[in-house]
């Protein structure tokens, strides 16, 4: 600063992962339900709505999952670090 003390400023996200993120290569969007089953989902029926710049977490609502849960969270992985646990069971609802 200009009295010559310094100012620190507490460590920043740069914003949640976006839907295009997932279609990259060596990437993959998967689905993980509170109640353990998680999922690879496609991003290629909301890339063609034009959802691309989309935070992941804006696409949370527009799943569902086996276990009645109307909200699932999705995260961006590469590909050698799937999930464990049940797989499918997650569908795109919109």
């Amino acid at each position: 600063m200009a009295d010559g003390t310094t100012h620190y400023i507490a460590e920043r996200t740069f914003g949640a992962p976006r839907l295009a993120q997932a279609t990259q290569a060596r990437a993959s969007l998967w689905a993980l339900c509170r109640c353990g089953r998680t999922a690879a989902v496609d991003p290629a029926p909301w890339i063609c709505q034009g959802l691309a710049r989309q935070p992941v977490e804006h696409l949370e609502g527009r799943l569902r999952c086996v276990c009645g849960a109307r909200r699932v969270r999705l995260e961006v992985h590469g590909l050698a670090e799937a999930p464990a646990g049940v797989t499918g069971g997650i569908y795109i609802f919109r």
